[in-house]
């Protein structure tokens, strides 16, 4: 019975976003929320907001931490007249009293349990002043997208090949055939890296497909005793979901 409503509930979210069960598995669906914050004692911020989408019109939200290092804040934002609430990171924090950022929810509860997003947001002061934290109130304006999919990328690589060069000496030219398992026109973002792990030497190649393929090249010039190069993939869906692959790729 418990199964039974827990997936009447999923159900009921997937339509509510405006997409279908077979449809969030095709694109993300646009998404709006408009926070009114305010100070609590301790200078966190909390309010009311509203969005654009009707699994979660409106509702409450509040900070639960604040990461000093990154001036991220962390804040649960739960829905009116249900127990069902999403959790997302919001930097720069200072900057929500005037400015912008970007935001991204990261987990949920609930039929909000697989919701995932990510954009950015700008902000407007409404109310007080600087030199009385107390007294700010804001408007934060968000904009990007949502999809009930918490599950990140898969990375494989299909195929790779490293060419020694004749110029400059040493060089070689890397070839990697990477795949990923998305949806067929989804967007990924992805970074391969290729580490000599005798002088810790680096380079990068970054790139975006929504094939679910992309053909990376880049020239290395390891040490002379390097045999084994060390190679990670890093990759981002639409919605935040990140996965990262490791392997090596032998030059000689």
């Amino acid at each position: 019975m418990l199964r039974g409503a827990l997936l009447a509930l999923a159900v009921v979210a997937f339509a509510a976003a405006g997409v279908t069960a077979e449809g969030a598995r095709k694109a993300p669906a646009e998404f709006r929320l408009v926070f009114d914050g305010r100070h609590t004692p301790a200078l966190l911020h909390e309010g009311p907001f509203t969005t654009s989408a009707s699994f979660c019109p409106s509702g409450y939200a509040a900070d639960t931490t604040i990461e000093a290092d990154t001036e991220t804040a962390v804040r649960a934002f739960t829905c009116a007249g249900t127990p069902q609430a999403f959790t997302a990171r919001i930097k720069p924090v200072p900057a929500e009293h005037r400015g912008g950022g970007t935001w991204q929810i990261v987990s949920g509860t609930g039929g909000l349990a697989e919701l995932r997003g990510k954009g950015t947001w700008q902000s407007v002061r409404l109310s007080g002043t600087d030199d009385d934290p107390a007294s700010i109130t804001y408007r934060s304006t968000w904009q990007g997208v949502v999809d009930f999919d918490s599950a990140p990328p898969a990375i494989a690589v299909a195929k790779s090949s490293a060419q020694k060069l004749r110029r400059p000496a040493g060089a070689f030219r890397l070839t990697f055939a990477l795949t990923f398992a998305e949806p067929a026109g989804s967007a990924v973002s992805y970074e391969l890296t290729v580490i000599d792990p005798r002088n810790s030497l680096q380079v990068s190649k970054f790139g975006e497909t929504s094939t679910g393929t992309a053909s990376v090249g880049l020239r290395v010039r390891p040490t002379k005793r390097t045999r084994i190069l060390r190679v990670t993939v890093h990759a981002t869906d639409p919605v935040g979901n990140a996965a990262q692959l490791a392997t090596t790729r032998r030059i000689r």
